[in-house]
């Protein structure tokens, strides 16, 4: 805690003001968020959501399965006839963590300032037909989507399914 002492130079008395506070709070609050497992279960699958229905878009507009879409990979013929193969980082292994911190800020948000429901570690309000248990379905359909994606595509030989 940090606590301020003025003087008054009127009459030279010393008045001590309240502490500050911890300085540390907000960033025990975020971190309190990961001791909850169904909190970062909504986080991993908000995350997965986003970055289900960009791998399916890219599918279906660019027509690259979803391992081009995080990993390029080019032959080179050299000029003595040697080929040469080389896989280096695409845009979607860059998007990937980009994405998961823009969505870990969005969610921490409510949680820091306090807000009832924060929509993690309480469920939210339902709105229509969005619930806070489908939002957790759908999470979850999302992640064992991706993983299914990546094995039925290296059962395709790399070919993008749709």
């Amino acid at each position: 805690f940090l606590t301020i002492i003025h003087s008054d130079p009127a009459d030279g008395s010393v008045a001590e003001a309240a502490p500050l506070g911890d300085d540390s709070q907000l960033l025990d609050d975020a971190v309190k968020v990961f001791s909850d497992a169904t909190a970062v279960e909504m986080i991993n699958g908000r995350v997965a959501q986003i970055g289900w229905m960009a791998a399916l878009y890219n599918e279906i507009t660019q027509n690259k399965s979803l391992w081009s879409q995080v990993f390029s990979t080019r032959t080179f013929t050299l000029a003595d006839g040697v080929s040469d193969t080389v896989t280096y980082p695409g845009a979607g292994l860059f998007l990937a963590p980009f994405v998961g911190l823009v969505v870990l800020a969005a969610s921490l948000a409510p949680v820091l300032k306090k807000a009832s429901p924060d929509g993690v570690t309480a469920p939210g309000n339902a709105l229509g037909p969005f619930k806070p248990e489908a939002e957790l379905t759908n999470g979850r359909g999302a992640m064992v989507g991706l993983v299914a994606l990546v094995f039925a595509e290296k059962f395709t030989h790399g070919n993008p399914l749709f």
